[in-house]
């Protein structure tokens, strides 16, 4: 792939960063003989905005499942609404037997990480690096949720105060399960005014 420069993105503009709140990503986790392992998640959400953590779920039977409870870091990709690596993206999510590398497969880049083990992908535009803050086995999947510790984009996609640009970046959604390979852009923004002009009551406090 071209080079691309990537830049640090200071704390206070992480959340700004992580837009919309619920993504298509790419997450990268290692084993404990430091072999990358890389998978696809539809469902990935910012779950708090101060600090920032961000949260998914994973199968129990996952390579991902395994590194996070092993090592307890992982890093979110955000790839863009754009077939060639929409393309890759499928790939990742596909199974392959423990030890093998999906972006070997998928003709990735990796890129180390700034503070975690796990490498950021160089073909996505945006990665959160994230240190796992408290799991929770639910049915037959692990819930996850990780504190950012770092965070960094593509030099070009935020503008000074780090809103993201949204035509550079250009993130998607996944249509869901039953719909296989359908993916959605997520980056045509809508601005609207507040039409509720009315005073709001106190809300009650507890004893």
């Amino acid at each position: 792939m071209t080079a691309v420069n990537k830049i640090d993105v200071p704390s206070e503009h992480w959340d700004k960063l992580f837009a919309p709140s619920a993504c298509l990503v790419m997450i990268t986790t290692v084993d404990d003989a430091g072999r990358v392992n890389a998978a696809s998640y539809g469902t990935c959400v910012r779950v708090c905005h101060d600090p920032v953590y961000i949260a998914f779920t994973t199968g129990a039977t996952k390579d991902t499942y395994n590194n996070i409870l092993a090592n307890g870091e992982f890093v979110v990709n955000v790839p863009s609404y754009e077939r060639a690596i929409l393309e890759k993206v499928r790939v990742v999510g596909l199974e392959f037997p423990p030890g093998v590398n999906e972006l070997d497969k998928a003709g990735l880049t990796a890129l180390p990480a700034k503070v975690v083990k796990p490498p950021r992908i160089a073909d996505c535009r945006s990665h959160f690096e994230c240190k796992v803050e408290w799991t929770k086995q639910w049915l037959h999947r692990l819930m996850v949720v990780g504190k950012v510790v770092a965070a960094s984009v593509d030099d070009g996609c935020v503008d000074d105060k780090g809103y993201v640009l949204w035509d550079k970046l250009k993130p998607a959604h996944y249509c869901g399960h039953e719909y296989k390979n359908g993916f959605v852009a997520a980056y045509e923004p809508m601005w609207v005014d507040m039409i509720y002009n009315e005073p709001i009551p106190p809300r009650p406090t507890g004893k």
